[in-house]
């Protein structure tokens, strides 16, 4: 044991603390553990450091947070459309300066008297509008005015109606202001039309062409009120009265 010891001391200062290990193990009589295989590489400092770039997909550590998205403010909801084949209110009131009605926020005042034409009897229709509701309202106003007619004629002693129809012509507006009254009329028969006789009688509903808060809502009336009048002697009188819709028949 000593001769071995000082082996080991000599060639410890020869070739070093490794081979000393190994001599000591020998001279113990202990199995040397198996040597490292040769081509066994120590690892490099490039495989023992981290790559000093992220991969493309690691997120760094410092990066903040996305803020989270805002959210839309909601878009306030659309009205709903009008239905356009939706009932209307109409209130009818008989005066002695006419009939009032009373429809969509405004008021009317209709009136209706014989006018001559040539040697026959006609009608003049006037109508005057009030705003009640404080807003603008339309009325469609073609090339005759915003009153449309409907008549029928009858002969003396006759049941069978001559029927006289009207056309539009145009599509301009009349807009009726909160601030001041509108008023507009028209004559029956047109220029050149029939005209009534002896004996004969007008039975007639008069209606808009269209009325409405714009021109995108605004739809006829129809029925607005009925005109009568019959040729007797001396001048007619014309009667002007609620369509037989407003009593409810």
């Amino acid at each position: 044991m000593k001769s071995c010891a000082a082996v080991s001391v000599g060639f410890q200062l020869v070739v070093g603390s490794w081979l000393f290990a190994t001599s000591l193990g020998a001279c113990a009589g202990a199995a040397a553990p198996e040597p490292k295989t040769a081509d066994a590489a120590p690892a490099t400092a490039a495989t023992a450091v981290e790559p000093s770039t992220p991969p493309v997909d690691a997120k760094p550590a410092t990066e903040p947070e996305p803020a989270a998205a805002a959210k839309p403010e909601a878009e306030p909801a659309a009205p709903a459309a009008k239905d356009p084949n939706a009932p209307r209110t109409v209130k009818y009131v008989v005066t002695p300066e006419g009939l009032k009605i009373e429809l969509g926020g405004v008021r009317f005042l209709a009136s209706a008297q014989a006018k001559q034409v040539a040697q026959g009897w006609g009608a003049k229709i006037s109508v005057k509008a009030e705003v009640l509701d404080g807003k603008e309202h339309v009325l469609l106003n073609p090339k005759n005015g915003p009153i449309a007619f409907a008549a029928a004629v009858f002969k003396k002693g006759s049941t069978e109606a001559e029927r006289i129809a009207d056309a539009r012509e145009g599509d301009a507006e009349l807009t009726l202001s909160p601030s001041s009254p509108s008023s507009f009329s028209r004559e029956f028969p047109n220029k050149g039309g029939r005209v009534l006789g002896m004996g004969e009688t007008l039975d007639m509903e008069v209606a808009l062409w269209g009325f409405g808060d714009s021109s995108q809502d605004r739809r006829p009336v129809k029925q607005f009120f009925h005109v009568k009048m019959k040729v007797e002697k001396g001048k007619p009188k014309a009667v002007i009265e609620p369509p037989a819709s407003a009593s409810g028949g």
